[in-house]
């Protein structure tokens, strides 16, 4: 069964709420709405370093171009990011407090979701209006990345497509796409709190 980031039967804004994105950025990457940047230093040298150690000489299919793409993108952009055996790069902004979140876990949160070039396709912050979901029942790559924080934490997703919405894409309802097929993203993820039930 494919994995939606939302259940868009549940979620009927989603279609509405993003049609007139297009125009919107995500600034400086890092820089959720109303959230500030990590206060700790970037090692420029280390962290190019380190980025183009994931690199991938000559690319074999379309996780290691995704890969390599956003690579590039954080190497411009000076973001140190570390990587999972399944190939998702990720950055903790804030750990959060108490147990890490783990599968199942039915929470709260807010996020920004935007392609490499900046632009936002989706936000719950514009909604003001914070997604409640299991783990377990959305993409990849946020099933996986979840896994590293606790409520209150925050992290940045850098999914490639195989982790995301693959080679569908996720359409827009009218004939063309919110997410083109064979497109890695970016999501700001804030975990607001791990919930007993459906508020």
């Amino acid at each position: 069964m494919k994995k939606f980031l939302f259940f868009l039967s549940s979620f009927p804004f989603l279609l509405a709420a993003c049609g007139g994105s297009a125009g919107e950025t995500a600034g400086r990457p890092g820089q959720a709405a109303q959230q500030e940047e990590p206060t700790e230093p970037v090692n420029e040298d280390q962290a190019i370093l380190q980025l183009s150690s994931y690199l991938v000489a000559e690319p074999q299919n379309q996780m290691e171009q995704d890969q390599n793409a956003i690579v590039n993108y954080a190497i411009d952009e000076l973001i140190p990011l570390e990587r999972t055996r399944s190939g998702l790069l990720y950055r903790i902004l804030k750990e959060g407090e108490g147990e890490k979140l783990k599968w199942g876990d039915y929470i709260s949160a807010h996020y920004k979701g935007y392609f490499l070039d900046g632009r936002v396709f989706d936000s719950s912050y514009r909604r003001d209006k914070p997604l409640q979901f299991y783990i377990g029942n959305m993409i990849a790559g946020w099933n996986e990345g979840l896994l590293l924080i606790a409520p209150g934490g925050r992290i940045q997703l850098f999914v490639p497509s195989p982790l995301g919405y693959g080679d569908k894409g996720l359409s827009d309802g009218k004939e063309g796409f919110l997410v083109p097929p064979d497109t890695p993203l970016v999501f700001e993820v804030e975990v607001l709190k791990r919930l007993e039930a459906a508020e």
